[in-house]
């Protein structure tokens, strides 16, 4: 065999027993992740993660890597929004009415606690996503959604619902190193057809009640301002009678008091008028008392 071929099957040799090795004996860790060792053979679980780079391993060792970063996953009904079949979840509340909902959550990974995780469900970020983290939250909307009714959920409940559930959830799976920062319901919860046209009824004829108190209340407003502007004008004008009375009243007085001064005036006027400028010719004394008719001839 010529020299040079002897050379180019070394070299492929060569490759195939690094590749072989690689695969075997050295595992790469991805950025913002931790790899957990797992021993196929004993089953063994390393409890100390392995951290973004390249490490060597045992032989019969795999490597399962968890990502450390936060990360969102949504279940609902459209084919549209996270996987394309229907993962929306059913869930019971009080009187036994079953409730449809799209739901979402967002987690992330204790790196310390990745081996833990590992140990205890024997899977994989992803399955432990759909699988694990998925049933529990099931379990804990049925546990918790007795205490509403489907109108107190719409009112606002569902917030409260929510909160306990993620309560419920990191309780359950913070010692595995599960840490649920958030989960809610989005989009608009789905009730049996039946029990939403009840509700969207009842809430109708509460519009409708309260339209008509507030109408009410508009109407005995301007009752109250019509009268209020009525009795305003009745008082102006038992206000302005009450002055044109006092005017009267002060005006008679006036006359009362001033009416025989004028008389007497008048008629010393006329007499000063009629008088023919002589003087009387009689005396009657100091104390005697004299009347003179005025305009009379003497004999």
């Amino acid at each position: 065999m010529p020299k040079k071929l002897i050379n180019v099957a070394l070299v492929i040799i060569g490759l195939v027993f690094i590749l072989i090795l690689k695969n075997t004996f050295i595992a790469s860790i991805a950025a913002n992740h931790v790899g957990v060792e797992f021993n196929r053979i004993d089953g063994r679980v390393e409890h100390i993660p392995l951290t973004s780079g390249w490490h060597v391993i045992g032989v019969g060792t795999s490597v399962v890597e968890f990502p450390t970063f936060t990360q969102t996953y949504t279940w609902t009904k459209s084919v549209h929004e996270g996987a394309p079949l229907d993962e929306s979840m059913n869930f019971q509340v009080a009187s036994g009415v079953v409730i449809n909902a799209d739901l979402s959550i967002t987690y992330s990974i204790d790196p310390t606690k990745a081996p833990t995780l590992y140990q205890k469900y024997k899977r994989g970020y992803e399955e432990i996503t759909t699988q694990i983290i998925r049933n529990e939250i099931r379990n804990s909307l049925n546990v918790y959604g007795t205490e509403f009714d489907p109108e107190g959920l719409l009112s606002g409940g569902k917030i409260k619902l929510a909160e306990e559930v993620r309560s419920k959830i990191n309780a359950d799976l913070n010692p595995f190193g599960i840490m649920v920062e958030q989960f809610g319901f989005i989009n608009e919860l789905r009730l049996p057809s039946n029990i939403q046209q009840a509700i969207n009824a009842k809430i109708q004829a509460n519009q409708e009640a309260l339209k008509s108190e507030a109408m009410l209340r508009k109407n005995l407003a301007d009752a109250a301002n019509a009268v209020a502007i009525a009795k305003g004008h009745a008082s102006a004008k038992i206000a302005e009678a009450e002055g044109d009375a006092r005017a009267l009243a002060v005006l008679g007085e006036s006359i009362k008091q001033y009416g025989a001064e004028a008389a007497r005036v008048k008629n010393q006027t006329l007499w000063i008028e009629k008088w023919d400028g002589k003087l009387p010719t009689t005396s009657a004394g100091n104390n005697a008392a004299l009347m003179l008719g005025v305009g009379e001839k003497t004999p």
